[in-house]
């Protein structure tokens, strides 16, 4: 049959069937019955089939309704997973802007504190080879000479790219070795990781032990990755080494300055010295005026060898001011007696506002500071201010005292695009004959050593303006 019979088809062939029964007309009944039963047994078939397929339909949606399941689950997992990596990646960020801000070996304690909370572990230690910190201040981490440590420490780290330790305390050798403390023991329990620190410049030589502890046996084990400790203790190896020899190079540099301070003064003392001999006999004017020259001139250099190394103290931050009121009105008239040749070369002039008036000629102006100090830092930026001024154009300070007192420096000319920005910083000059860019350098640091800070503007219009707020 091409197509199934609809119900009522069916219904009209029983009804027929019923008839032909009904009149005797047993060879057409058999036949109708025939068709009927071929009907049944094809759509008995058919819904077998049905039944079949949707049996098999259930099965398979059973099975990917399973499979689904089997991947939310490890989907999950790599979720939970990644969560864990990435916040212990988080962990390992922060610890090392802690390392990142380390300035001196003395802060290596308080480092290792923030460190151990950060990473939520019992104990975090640092031992530095002693010969690395010979001539270094005392910093309150342990140190050994660690050749003399060498067997003892290669019998606990492993030999490869990076000289490691993982698993439980009772397997590693002098435990009290790597955390530089006599009661840490195989005995002591718990696991630990430990990590060789290595001179990144000569990288055969340990410089110290980074050695992490937990009392959970299981906290560090074999079979965890130590991808992110691995990197962290390098980089921790990389900042040690750059700091300690930082601060080895900033002793070194005092110790030299000290040594050439002393040199310069020595024979400085007989420039100083004899003129006052000399004065005595002798009677010529001009003479006299030459031996003066030599005196002052042996005073002024004896003022730069101290200034310059105030300057290196107050770089380093160990400056200590000494206060008392000083006059700036008249270091501002000792200046431009100084600078009289470059002043009239410009055709130009000083001019003093104070208070937003200008200067009566009489009224000093008082700040509390040093005077040696406040005396370079207005000298450089006033010699500065002639030097870039037009020819013709005056030079003007302003001082006001208010919250802060304010002093500014206006002249007409421009400081180059180039080295505004880097205008105070060391070496920062351009176009200059002579320049050494250290004038606002050191300007810059008395300022910030007594207590305020400079600011410079600078364009085509308005010429320049170099402001000092203290």
């Amino acid at each position: 049959m091409n197509e199934l019979p609809t119900l009522n088809k069916f219904g009209e062939q029983l009804d027929l069937l019923k008839q032909l029964s009904e009149c005797g007309e047993i060879k057409k009944a058999s036949v109708e019955a025939q068709s009927i039963f071929e009907n049944y047994v094809t759509i008995r078939d058919m819904f077998l089939r049905q039944e079949d397929e949707l049996f098999a339909a259930n099965l398979a949606l059973d099975e990917s309704e399973e499979k689904v399941e089997i991947l939310e689950k490890k989907l999950k997992q790599a979720l939970t997973a990644y969560n864990s990596d990435f916040g212990l990646f988080r962990k390992f960020c922060r610890s090392l802007d802690y390392a990142n801000k380390l300035k001196n070996i003395s802060e290596l304690p308080e480092m290792l504190k923030l460190i151990t909370a950060e990473l939520g572990v019992h104990r975090v230690s640092i031992v530095l080879d002693r010969k690395l910190c010979e001539g270094l201040p005392d910093s309150g981490i342990p140190s050994f000479f660690l050749k003399g440590c060498a067997r003892f420490i290669d019998a606990t780290l492993r030999k490869a790219d990076n000289r490691i330790f993982i698993g439980p305390i009772s397997r590693m050798m002098r435990p009290d070795i790597f955390f530089g403390d006599p009661d840490m023991s195989p005995e002591s329990g718990g696991s630990c990781f430990a990590f060789g620190l290595m001179d990144k410049y000569r990288p055969e030589e340990m410089i110290g032990l980074l050695s992490i502890y937990d009392p959970s046996a299981s906290r560090f084990n074999t079979e965890m990755g130590t991808d992110f400790l691995e990197h962290f203790c390098s980089s921790i190896a990389s900042t040690i080494i750059d700091v300690i020899n930082h601060q080895k190079a900033i002793l070194l540099r005092e110790d030299v300055n000290r040594i050439t301070h002393h040199d310069l003064k020595t024979p400085l003392n007989a420039v100083i010295n004899l003129p006052h001999l000399l004065l005595v006999d002798e009677d010529n004017v001009e003479k006299r005026e030459m031996i003066k020259g030599i005196q002052d001139s042996g005073y002024r250099m004896l003022g730069l060898i101290n200034r310059s190394y105030d300057v290196y103290r107050m770089e380093a931050g160990s400056y200590l001011l000494d206060p008392e009121n000083v006059d700036l009105i008249k270091i501002i008239q000792r200046i431009e007696f100084d600078l009289i040749d470059l002043i009239e070369s410009k055709k130009s002039a000083l001019q003093i506002i104070v208070n937003k008036e200008k200067w009566n000629g009489e009224d000093g102006f008082y700040l509390k500071g040093e005077e040696l100090l406040l005396f370079s830092m207005l000298a450089n930026l006033l010699k500065n201010g002639f030097e870039a001024t037009p020819d013709g154009q005056n030079v003007t300070v302003t001082l006001f005292e208010g919250e802060k007192i304010s002093i500014s420096i206006h002249n007409y000319g421009t400081v180059p695009a180039s080295i505004r920005k880097t205008f105070f910083e060391k070496y920062s000059t351009e176009g200059k004959i002579g320049g050494t860019g250290l004038g606002t350098y050191s300007a810059s640091l008395i300022a910030k050593v007594h207590g305020g800070k400079i600011e410079m503007s600078s364009s085509d219009e308005e010429g320049t303006l170099v402001t000092v707020k203290i």
